[in-house]
């Protein structure tokens, strides 16, 4: 059951903490939802084996790509049934094996997202690192017909170059980062970079499902704790944000798509819930130059 109590006054909350950045969201929204969806490929294995191994795991290897051949399409038509909208972190090999995949979440409204060449690879730094966020982006674009304005580095692990070298590239936003619950910009070689950090930490299907064996509702737990607590300060004066992340090797599978539409249904029952895509938070701190 919901603890949820009724709105306070917003001066005196933020007069109580007045060192607390505190934002009013676009339309007066009082809680963002991010759904950031995972469509990634690997070289030598996914997150997931039954075994301990090293060098090329066949097994793993297919248990990633059941997100190309089932979960993605379980995802889309879940949330096309529920009339969301979400963020899809996408590593270029996929992208580049599966271009109908990618077409069918662009022509529908998602947001595409680079996500690195192979999600089993971090990223490399210096002058290797842009020519794997350039051939990442390529691949994207050239599937699904937009070129991502947004980066989620594997592992959300980006090297010390990696802000510099995703403007140089046309990228306007990161998600590499998870030092605060609201968006921000940072200067990088005098010029503007939108972060938006992440919020997902409890309700992560690949950190609490498929690495634990703990059940789904886990992830529920996790998610509703965060959404409650979140809008009950939007309430007291403070808007925030949550976020849910689905791989579609994990949450694309039939264990876990119905609590997930259950998560967006729940979300839906409060009054002013914004589903945002990453580039809709990234491009509005721009344009209100949120500098903490």
């Amino acid at each position: 059951m919901s603890t949820i109590k009724p709105p306070v006054d917003r001066q005196d909350t933020l007069a109580r903490f007045p060192s607390w950045r505190s934002i009013e969201w676009p339309n007066e929204a009082l809680v963002a939802v991010q759904l950031l969806v995972a469509f990634e490929a690997f070289d030598e294995h996914s997150q997931f084996t039954t075994e301990a191994s090293s060098g090329v795991n066949p097994f793993s290897l297919s248990y990633g790509e059941y997100g190309a051949r089932a979960g993605i399409w379980r995802l889309l038509q879940l949330m096309e049934d529920e009339g969301v909208v979400s963020s899809v972190a996408i590593n270029g090999l996929a992208a580049e094996r599966h271009p109908a995949a990618v077409r069918a979440m662009a022509e529908r409204g998602h947001e595409l997202v680079g996500h690195g060449w192979v999600n089993d690879v971090l990223m490399p730094g210096g002058e290797a690192e842009r020519e794997v966020i350039v051939k990442t982006l390529d691949a994207i674009e050239q599937g699904g017909g937009v070129r991502p304005v947004g980066w989620v580095s594997p592992g959300k692990m980006g090297s010390i170059d990696s802000e510099r070298l995703l403007l140089d590239e046309g990228i306007r936003y990161t998600g590499d980062d998870a030092s605060d619950d609201l968006p921000f910009v940072v200067d990088v070689d005098g010029r503007s970079l939108a972060v938006v950090p992440t919020v997902d930490l409890a309700s992560n299907d690949l950190l609490h499902w498929v690495l634990t064996g703990q059940g789904p509702m886990v992830i529920a737990d996790g998610f509703k704790t965060t959404f409650d607590a979140v809008y009950q300060e939007a309430l007291e004066g403070r808007p925030g944000s949550v976020g849910l992340v689905l791989h579609c090797h994990g949450a694309g599978r039939p264990t876990l798509t119905p609590l997930v539409r259950d998560l967006i249904r729940y979300c839906k029952r409060h009054a002013g819930v914004w589903f945002a895509r990453g580039d809709e938070i990234a491009d509005w701190a721009l344009a209100e130059d949120l500098r903490r």
